[in-house]
């Protein structure tokens, strides 16, 4: 199974004024070390809910076994596994996704990078790591892992991966549960749903509107460290047949000698990030490109991302800051409609 982390489980739906619940029909269950929750209005003649529900499981259980790490004979696992520098041959949803992470590298100047995966069995984020380190890594340890991390020791072929370090090995957490999100909406699309909402650990996608004819309404999560702290929402958006991620530093974390460390490892220097960024979210067409981005924005420098968001089209972010003694203040691209909760 995925983990369940900070990376895409830092959102809340919420449904104002959804109108008459029988008319909306919801579809829960596990998938990926989370949850997921399906709400669609069901038009006439819509197979039986448990047809539906057969199918999307299906589609998770086929991207849990290409993409999880937890699994130890998943197409994941197998890749990184082999030490091969020839081509190997992947199935095409691998080979997307993989496609789509590399493009985003690119876009961020490395800060998205796939290849982090031996990084985070040192900061004790791996599979089956309890999210504490052992001790706290020092500079040659970090540099000997950092010697085969880089999204340019991978090369993509026609419907191959090539490892340009045999020992590179991949973690796609940051951008499998999007692609999931992604993967079920076309599924019930093909089914002849209009008016749906999808979300898997926080990652969401739309399409029309809610039972009664407004769009979905989804709240951010204020990203608060202290585990006891009241769950609380501040900022809500209306999403218009659009996916929206977040990444944050408050799921999944470790506290040292009085220094908090995220989860979230920045590829390029093998550290925690150190942005002050406490969440990141993002809207875009779709929820891979999403997820990916949330995640790219937690470890960029804040104007740097911004930047980025405002040259790609239809895509938007709003980002929230950690100031001292719990404190937030945020910035936004120009073209999100954030209103309060």
């Amino acid at each position: 199974m995925f983990r369940s982390l900070s990376i895409a489980a830092t959102l809340a739906l919420i449904f104002t004024a959804c109108g008459d619940p029988s008319s909306l029909t919801i579809l829960e269950g596990n998938t990926m070390g989370t949850t997921f929750q399906i709400k669609y209005v069901p038009p006439d003649g819509l197979a039986a809910t448990t047809v539906l529900k057969v199918g999307v499981d299906s589609v998770l259980s086929k991207v849990n076994r290409q993409m999880s790490t937890y699994i130890p004979d998943s197409e994941i696992s197998w890749f990184n596994r082999s030490e091969s520098t020839e081509p190997i041959s992947v199935s095409k949803e691998f080979y997307y996704v993989v496609n789509r992470a590399l493009y985003w590298s690119r876009k961020s100047d490395g800060a998205f990078d796939i290849t982090v995966f031996p990084l985070l069995y040192l900061w004790g984020f791996g599979p089956g790591e309890t999210g504490i380190p052992d001790q706290f890594p020092d500079s040659s340890s970090i540099h000997r892992r950092l010697s085969h991390v880089g999204y340019e020791k991978i090369r993509i072929e026609e419907s191959s991966i090539v490892k340009l370090d045999p020992y590179i090995s991949i973690d796609l957490n940051a951008i499998a549960k999007g692609f999931g999100v992604d993967a079920v909406f076309d599924y019930l699309k093909s089914q002849n749903i209009s008016d749906m909402m999808i979300e898997i650990g926080g990652e969401v996608r739309v399409k029309g509107q809610n039972s009664q004819g407004k769009l979905w309404a989804i709240a951010i999560e204020r990203p608060k460290l202290s585990a006891d702290a009241n769950e609380g929402f501040d900022w809500v958006i209306d999403l218009d047949n659009q996916a929206m991620a977040t990444s944050g530093d408050y799921r999944s974390y470790f506290e040292m000698d009085g220094n908090i460390y995220s989860h979230e490892i920045d590829p390029r220097t093998g550290y925690p990030s150190r942005t002050g960024v406490a969440s990141a979210t993002v809207i875009a067409p779709n929820c891979t490109d999403a997820d990916a981005l949330a995640t790219a924005l937690m470890l960029m420098p804040i104007t740097d991302g911004l930047k980025l968001v405002e040259s790609i089209p239809k895509t938007e972010a709003f980002i929230i800051i950690r100031q001292p003694e719990d404190r937030f203040t945020y910035r936004q691209s120009s073209g999100i409609n954030v209103r309060p909760y």
